[in-house]
């Protein structure tokens, strides 16, 4: 699935258990794997794969921090 990221970059969204498909993309594309993370109402991407709280992977350009913060979802 494709998903826009404002005002970073379109990238591909991968499920968490199609990591290696997304491993797989990132050595071709020469591009780093985030986690997107979500607890309770934050959300944020991590660097690597982690499937603790993970919502999906993206694949996102080399050179960016550890942490990328996103919009927090807002109240329910």
């Amino acid at each position: 699935m494709r998903v826009a990221l404002e005002p970073i970059v379109t990238t591909d969204f991968y499920q968490p258990e199609e990591w290696r498909l997304a491993r797989s993309a990132a050595r071709t594309n020469r591009t780093s794997i985030y986690s997107w993370k979500t607890s309770g109402r934050a959300n944020w991407l991590e660097r690597g794969y982690s499937c603790v709280d993970c919502l999906g992977l993206v694949e996102l350009p080399q050179g960016l921090p550890d942490e990328v913060p996103m919009p927090n979802d807002g109240p329910a």
